[in-house]
């Protein structure tokens, strides 16, 4: 039986546009950027994000509790929880790249994603996944099928830990959301996500991932990722085929099963 109704995505996604516009308003008036305490850049967008998410959850979703990267716990005491991330890929907008936005996921007692959504404001583009389902925009996104194109999404720092044995393109646009769902909508066969990652950077677009039947395994033993057990581990996530070939090449991956790619 469904947990989240058609309404719900209607709330959501009435939120998510509230917080791109926030985010947009920044961008366009500039940048003003300082660092958390673990070294981590902050803007003024990613709070004032942050705000309107909050308030949004609040107001519609009022049971929940939230957990925020900016702001921590709030909220209900409710059995569904949100995680949020006022604005992925934040390197990415300070830089004045497109591949950034907010991302936010609703997760069940039993670990699912329910509802969630992901959006890049500049691009004016927003995936949504609701009870099992993905969309892009308002089109439902496809099963993936094949290997997909010729192209993995990367972190930014790969290359100064290993070399990627892959015989495409690697590309990094940014932000581990973004690059999720663009694999989700078939842009790219597959993204490799490093350590460190917390729910929050992944929960959406692991909901879209599944949505389309694709794969998230470990890169440490090529087992299914299971993104509670496993929470900041590197992990490979896409069409199910140009997975297993990245977890499997000749050289290793990552050169050598101990190896390790960094954000």
């Amino acid at each position: 039986m469904p947990t989240t109704s058609a309404s719900d995505l209607e709330a959501l996604l009435g939120i998510l546009a509230e917080a791109d516009e926030a985010a947009l308003f920044h961008f366009r008036r500039g940048v003003n950027v300082r660092q958390k305490a673990d070294g981590s850049p902050v803007t003024d967008a990613d709070l004032a994000c942050d705000s309107v998410l909050l308030a949004g959850l609040a107001r519609c979703f009022p049971e929940d509790s939230v957990w925020s990267e900016e702001s921590g716990a709030s909220g209900g005491l409710g059995s569904y929880r949100w995680v949020v991330d006022p604005i992925d890929g934040t390197s990415a907008f300070v830089e004045g790249l497109a591949h950034w936005g907010p991302t936010l996921a609703r997760i069940a007692p039993d670990g699912r994603v329910v509802l969630g959504a992901t959006s890049l404001p500049r691009l004016g583009e927003t995936w949504s996944v609701h009870e099992g389902a993905g969309y892009f925009g308002n089109e439902r996104l496809a099963a993936l099928s094949g290997t997909g194109p010729r192209v993995v999404y990367v972190p930014s720092g790969l290359h100064k830990r290993t070399q990627l044995q892959w015989a495409g393109r690697a590309r990094c646009l940014g932000g581990t959301a973004a690059h999720l769902a663009l694999v989700a909508r078939g842009a790219a066969a597959a993204v490799v996500v490093g350590p460190d990652w917390q729910l929050w950077d992944v929960a959406a677009g692991l909901g879209l991932i599944d949505a389309v039947q694709g794969a998230a395994r470990r890169v440490s033993d090529g087992a299914p990722l299971h993104v509670h057990d496993d929470a900041g581990k590197p992990f490979v996530a896409g069409n199910p085929e140009a997975v297993e070939r990245l977890l499997n090449p000749t050289p290793p991956l990552l050169g050598g099963p101990h190896a390790q790619p960094r954000t």
